[in-house]
């Protein structure tokens, strides 16, 4: 039998989010948010980001940079942090492109 599911108004970025999930998931749910909107908020105070869609994504990459590095993951060996920081440079310019 599937857990009830209760919606759940979450704000980023001064934008309400509706958001259907299990109530004993809400707490995290909303902390969730609030993390995140405290991370897009703090890109746009110290970047000259404008667009709403490259801060989202530069607080993704922000966040699972934070999530690995807490679980010790690495990135590969033929990586280096220059040339990975490149990469998603152009392809958040490519983004903000079309």
């Amino acid at each position: 039998m599937s857990q009830p599911t209760h919606p759940v108004t979450v704000r980023v970025m001064e934008k309400d989010y509706r958001i259907v999930c299990p109530a004993e998931e809400q707490g995290m749910l909303l902390r969730t948010a609030e993390y995140l909107n405290d991370e897009m908020a703090e890109i746009r105070r110290t970047s000259k980001v404008l667009s709403t869609e490259r801060i989202a994504v530069l607080a993704a990459l922000n966040i699972t940079r934070q999530l690995l590095e807490g679980r010790e993951l690495e990135l590969p060996d033929d990586l280096e942090n220059g040339e990975l920081a490149g990469r998603i440079d152009r392809l958040l310019t490519a983004m903000e492109q079309h």
